[in-house]
């Protein structure tokens, strides 16, 4: 099976994929910020730049995952930073 990054793919994002990812990077989140993960990758992709971190997060078999290198809830928790648009 093809592994794919999310630099590659978040232009063309399904509503599968945006599922996945809220429940994969909004976990443990309030349902506000889910509700903005949500709405940034569906609506505003546009405006979610290009980090290193999001080589990590990869789609394998249709499936969403993330690949930490060090702490899994640190990098998860800059992952969301990222997309939120609070990382310059």
């Amino acid at each position: 099976m093809s592994q794919v990054n999310f630099n590659d793919l978040k232009h063309k994002l399904t509503n599968l994929d945006v599922d996945q990812l809220v429940i994969l990077i909004g976990h443990g989140c309030r349902h506000k910020t889910k509700v903005r993960i949500r709405s940034i990758l569906t609506y505003g992709w546009g405006s979610v730049g290009s980090f290193g971190i999001y080589n990590r997060l990869i789609k394998e078999g249709g499936k969403w995952d993330y690949i930490a290198g060090q702490s899994y809830s640190d990098e998860i928790r800059t992952l969301r930073d990222c997309i939120l648009g609070k990382v310059y």
